[in-house]
């Protein structure tokens, strides 16, 4: 575990800018095993591109994963989810 966000430490950190690519977005089936293997409340912090983000918050809203901070540093975008919802 990490540093803390909002009272609960972070479980993993997950780099995913190698996986871009603009037709299957692949990052997400990345994120999405990963939080499968979390439990209920725990925080991801991804690190993505741009691009990724927008493609990685539609899709946490959609799977009711909170997104609770979103940093972005000339490009390299932090990320930070709390597995909730549906998965």
């Amino acid at each position: 575990m990490t540093t803390s966000l909002s009272g609960n430490s972070i479980a993993r950190i997950l780099n995913v800018t190698s996986y871009f690519n603009p037709i299957d977005c692949r990052s997400l089936g990345v994120i999405r095993t990963t939080l499968a293997q979390m439990q209920k409340g725990e925080i991801l912090e991804v690190h993505g591109n741009r691009f990724q983000q927008r493609e990685i918050t539609a899709w946490t809203h959609k799977f009711k994963h909170p997104v609770l901070k979103v940093e972005d540093d000339d490009g390299l975008v932090k990320i930070f989810i709390e597995k909730g919802g549906l998965q």
